[in-house]
């Protein structure tokens, strides 16, 4: 009796030709080649992946340190804090300790990327200072002690071409302050370790810095190279981040600058002969006017903390304010010399407080040496609270102005616009040709086709000077932050 299947079941049946096995079965040893190849890269990936979440925990665990103590302060982050508020802990100096200063870097490309490519100015800051320059110098050491001329040119160049993109790329304040310290720090180490003989390079060098030195390889390419992304970096640093935000700060801070007795004046003045609204528009601007010089300090002040958070030198230093006073001096004069609204007595007594208040913060900051620069906008407001009639001509024309060019005396004059109820007339022609006649007979050394305006190019970044750093190499570290361990370490 046949068998029927219940509702709902399918049978199925099969051929007996689909049952006899294939001829093109692989053998026992082909099947254990694929096997133990499928096994070594599932290893590989797995190795790979582990090693990625390595990384990600380390990562989460600094994370987590760095914010720990933050919950509930608000938007209190460490972005938040000022570069003063940084406090750097230096390692204890222990004699047991010390390394051979030569870093083996196994992996030159992801070296390059963690130093370079993707090193942040806010964890940068929290390092010692120069510390990029100092681990590219001890991975150049180590190539030299190994005579390895391929690996010591392929490590500079990576990190040199890593650099050149960066710089060339950026427009951030922070990252062209940090890569401008660095590359001028680098620049001098590689000069100081040369061990050429220099006397100026190696003069300061202790016992042990000497035995640091490069033995076997001369590095003049590598530091003409150099010289050469310092420029960049000075370039960019200045006409990218630095100039765009000070030259719009400048005329206000200078010129049009008020004090707050001189503002209380006007704004019992205003009060007395307008109405509510021109009162307040009056208001908004006088405040805007008394901001504007505490603005401009600010500033200064600003760029001052950014390159001596990374480690700027004097140097450095002095060749970036120096700039700054050059185009503070050149806009506000070629403003002054054209602007009637500015050539008055009383204007020349609020400029001339301005100017001080800026040189006075040069001296705090210890460059006072470029307060000098700023010397023509103290002369030119002189100049316009002088006695100007014939009987003065000896002090117009003197030692009163000898910062000032022939022709921006005589603008500045041209323009000079009498105070009302302090003087009577504007400057009469016959006296100005006097005072033009007698500066070209006291001053005829100077060149009469040059420009009346001064002059707001960038100077180019001097890097003859040198200077040396009394860093200890061998208590270098390799930061956790950094997660540098995974290639490269030291001897």
């Amino acid at each position: 009796m046949t068998d029927i299947p219940p509702p709902g079941f399918y049978h199925l049946s099969f051929q007996d030709e689909d049952l006899t096995p294939p001829d093109d079965t692989p053998s026992d040893d082909a099947l254990q080649t694929i096997v133990h190849g499928e096994l070594n890269r599932l290893v590989s990936e797995n190795m790979t992946l582990q090693n990625r979440i390595d990384r990600q925990t380390n990562e989460l665990m600094e994370a987590r340190a760095q914010l720990r103590g933050y919950s509930g302060v608000g938007n209190l982050t460490l972005e938040s804090t000022t570069d003063s508020e940084i406090v750097r802990l230096e390692s204890l100096r222990k004699e047991d300790v010390e390394h051979s200063a030569l870093l083996e870097v196994f992996n030159v490309p992801e070296f390059c990327r963690i130093l370079v490519c993707d090193l942040k100015p806010r964890l940068a800051r929290l390092l010692t200072p120069c510390l990029p320059s100092y681990l590219m110098l001890t991975g150049y050491r180590f190539q030299d002690h190994a005579k390895d001329e391929a690996g010591l040119t392929g490590l500079f160049n990576t990190l040199h071409v890593a650099l050149k993109d960066t710089v060339a790329r950026s427009h951030d304040l922070d990252v062209l302050a940090m890569w401008l310290v660095n590359s001028w720090r680098l620049l001098n180490l590689l000069r100081q370790y040369s061990g050429e003989n220099q006397t100026e390079w190696g003069a300061g060098n202790t016992e042990k810095q000497k035995g640091h030195c490069i033995q076997n390889f001369d590095l003049a390419p590598f530091r003409e190279k150099l010289r050469a992304r310092v420029e960049e970096c000075y370039q960019n640093f200045m006409k990218r981040a630095v100039e765009p935000v000070l030259s719009p700060k400048i005329v206000p801070g200078i010129l049009q600058h008020e004090s707050s007795q001189e503002l209380q004046l006007t704004a019992s003045t205003t009060t007395n002969g307008a109405g509510q609204n021109g009162l307040s528009r009056q208001s908004s601007k006088d405040h805007v006017s008394l901001r504007a010089l505490d603005d401009l300090i600010a500033l200064l002040g600003f760029v001052h903390s950014k390159l001596g958070v990374f480690g700027a030198d004097p140097v450095l230093l002095g060749q970036v304010f120096g700039q700054i006073t050059s185009w503070t001096c050149a806009l506000a004069l070629n403003h002054l010399m054209f602007r009637k609204e500015l050539c008055n007595f009383e204007k020349a007594i609020q400029i001339k407080h301005n100017v001080t208040e800026i040189q006075s913060w040069l001296h705090e900051k210890g460059l006072g040496e470029f307060r000098e620069t700023l010397e023509p906008l103290v002369q030119a407001s002189h100049l316009l609270q002088s006695k100007k009639d014939e009987s003065n001509l000896d002090t117009l024309t003197g030692e009163m102005t000898s910062k000032l060019k022939p022709k921006q005396i005589i603008a500045l004059l041209q323009h000079y616009a009498p105070s009302d109820g302090f003087e009577e007339r504007r400057l009469p022609a016959e006296f100005l040709a006097k005072v033009s006649e007698r500066l070209a007979t006291e001053r005829s050394n100077i060149d009469e086709e040059s420009p009346i305006m001064m002059g707001t190019y960038l100077t180019p970044f001097d890097t003859t000077p040198f200077i040396h750093s009394d860093y200890r190499l061998e208590s270098i570290s390799l930061p956790t932050c950094l997660h540098l361990q995974n290639v490269a370490r030291l001897l």
